[in-house]
């Protein structure tokens, strides 16, 4: 009942993100169903690469902007939007530079040009996009999306339809449809103001920084405890079994949609509930627990769907391998992978919506307690895990981490809502990132 009665506010971010994350699947299947297990690890290795750069920009730009665009003046926000892209544009160039280096040390001069030109796109589309977020401009931001995510998987259907399919080519099309839904975007932000000196741009980046080390801290964590995962496989095999690891990870990721918006959800919740609690002159323990009491039903709510997923996949991988990859795929013996991926994902769901309710209430510490443990656990383990069992062991690594991410939450969870100091300061809403 609580989750139908914010179902108007939320709507939208929901059916956004499922565009995004939807596109993204359709493209990475598709991948893999057309390029060789070798070449579809090269692009798993790379893409995890520009999804750690992404984790910098989005925790320190993109996040940022988020929070401050809506509180500040028509003028004012324009100015902000064209000093953030000054700073989105100082930041891609180390960061193309480093991807150019990384291709050239594996021997992949090819991809340079591709790899620079989808992530600039992307990026500038990314800034954009969260720019209309900002303004809680959701359903003007579908359009573009579509272009950029729903876009690719078309261009990529049709080169391999042609047997025109290459990674180099991929990565063109991708940057094809981010750079037309980055231009429709710039549109619908309307005027772009330059920044107006050096002191300006110094005060956004120490407020950016403010609002957004710890984000990028918890996103850094979180990305290394699946990471450090493919880089091992690769530095003790090559290629070849990171394409299978993210050949079973895209099973898995089928539920990001959800997990995503409930994420970008929790914390407004919470952040209102612990606010009026506050208002109150109520115990921190008080407070904190009203803020969950908002987030529950949220967190709750998707519970059924998630569950009744990893179920199937549990149960049944063999019919869901061949679904998405077809009768003759080289990745139709992952069956124990999925299923352990699967039991990592059930306790990183239940670990997900916590983390977003700390978020909610000004805590973010507690987040990265438990990302930092989690990641931990899986730099220590992996290593012996995949010299013992190979893929299986990079999969019962990262259950393990999970495990570990879940435990240390729900202690401080309880700690949380059995303290009695009284409730002082606001709560920062803060954001998911996807």
């Amino acid at each position: 009942m609580a989750f139908k009665k914010h179902a108007g506010r939320v709507i939208w971010p929901l059916v956004d993100q499922g565009i995004a994350s939807l596109g993204t699947f359709a493209t990475t299947i598709l991948l893999a169903r057309t390029l060789s297990a070798h070449e579809y690890g090269v692009f798993a290795l790379f893409l995890g690469a520009m999804m750690a750069l992404h984790m910098v920009s989005s925790s320190l730009l993109f996040y940022p902007l988020a929070i401050r665009r809506g509180v500040v003046g028509e003028a004012r926000a324009a100015l902000l939007l064209g000093t953030s892209l000054t700073l989105l544009a100082g930041f891609c160039l180390p960061a193309v530079t480093l991807l150019g280096v990384a291709a050239l040390m594996a021997e992949r001069g090819d991809l340079i040009l591709p790899l620079c030109a989808y992530f600039l796109c992307w990026q500038a589309q990314e800034a954009l996009r969260r720019t209309l977020f900002a303004d809680l401009r959701f359903a003007a931001a579908l359009p573009g999306d579509a272009i950029s995510y729903l876009g690719q998987v078309v261009l990529v259907f049709a080169l391999a339809r042609y047997g025109s399919l290459t990674l180099a080519n991929a990565l063109y099309a991708m940057a094809a449809t981010s750079g037309l839904a980055a231009l429709l975007q710039a549109a619908q932000t309307g005027s772009v103001t330059r920044p107006r000196g050096a002191a300006s741009v110094r005060q956004v980046i120490g407020d950016f920084w403010t609002l957004g080390s710890w984000s990028l801290a918890n996103n850094l964590l979180s990305i290394l405890r699946v990471q450090v995962l493919v880089w091992v496989l690769a530095a003790l095999s090559g290629a070849t079994l990171p394409a299978l690891l993210q050949a079973a990870t895209n099973v898995v990721n089928l539920t990001n949609p959800l997990v995503i918006g409930l994420c970008n959800i929790i914390p407004q919740m919470a952040a209102r509930a612990y606010a009026a609690a506050q208002a109150r002159a109520e115990s921190e323990g008080a407070a904190n627990l009203a803020a969950w009491h908002a987030a529950r039903p949220i967190a709750l709510a998707g519970a059924p769907v998630a569950l009744l997923f990893f179920l199937v996949v549990v149960l049944a991988p063999q019919p869901v391998l061949t679904l998405l990859y077809g009768a003759d795929s080289p990745y139709l013996g992952l069956a124990t992978p999925i299923r352990l991926l699967a039991l990592a994902a059930v306790s990183a769901y239940a670990t997900d919506m916590v983390c977003a309710y700390f978020h909610g209430i000004a805590v973010a510490r507690q987040a990265l307690i438990v990302n930092g443990i989690g990641a931990a656990v899986s730099v220590i383990a992996v290593v012996p895990l995949v010299l013992g069992f190979g893929l299986n062991g990079a999969c019962i690594a990262l259950c393990v981490a999970s495990l570990a991410r879940l435990v240390v939450s729900q202690v401080l969870f309880n700690r949380l809502l059995t303290s009695d100091r009284p409730a002082v300061g606001p709560a920062l809403v803060s954001q998911a990132h996807g």
